[in-house]
């Protein structure tokens, strides 16, 4: 046998093994409702406004699952300056969870939306992006459920979005 095949079927075989392995880890993650399986594939496009009687975002980082998000090492952090949550993985995306402010009736607006995100050569949002995206908001729709049963969520698509495109 030629070198050339045996080295293109072996690395054939990582590539198929390596994708099996993480399809299992993402159906795993949905299975437990760490993610949410039925979320629409373009949810990273759109900016999920939240109508609560939470009043702010202290409360809705002491109701999230954190441990959800360290397991996938996601990390967020607190901007106190600009009102918002940051959440951020080891690159391939960033997302905030901001105080959008309150009605009169005493109705608080919370909006999260995807900020950047890494994309694949062919141009579309890399797996482990979308993933992490979809944790996060399964993670915030959860908190929001727990502190308000009657919380609603509506969502809009955004223009003005930022990527990256990776090549490796």
């Amino acid at each position: 046998m030629d070198w050339g095949i045996g080295i293109a079927i072996g690395a054939i075989a990582v590539g198929v093994i390596a994708g099996v392995i993480i399809g299992m880890k993402n159906r795993k993650l949905m299975d437990q409702g760490v993610a949410n399986k039925n979320r629409s594939v373009d949810f990273y496009m759109q900016e999920t406004t939240f109508k609560t009687v939470v009043p702010d975002l202290q409360t809705v980082l002491g109701a999230m699952d954190t441990d959800a998000l360290s397991g996938q090492r996601i990390g967020i952090t607190k901007d106190s300056e600009h009102n918002r949550l940051i959440f951020r993985d080891s690159g391939s995306f960033a997302a905030t969870l901001r105080d959008v402010g309150s009605s009169a009736e005493g109705i608080h607006l919370f909006a999260f939306r995807v900020n950047t995100w890494k994309n694949t050569k062919y141009g579309s949002i890399e797996m482990s992006a979308r993933m992490g995206a979809n944790i996060v908001l399964t993670t915030i729709e959860k908190a929001f459920l727990t502190l308000d049963y009657n919380a609603v969520a509506e969502r809009v698509y955004v223009t003005d979005l930022k990527s990256e495109t990776s090549f490796f």
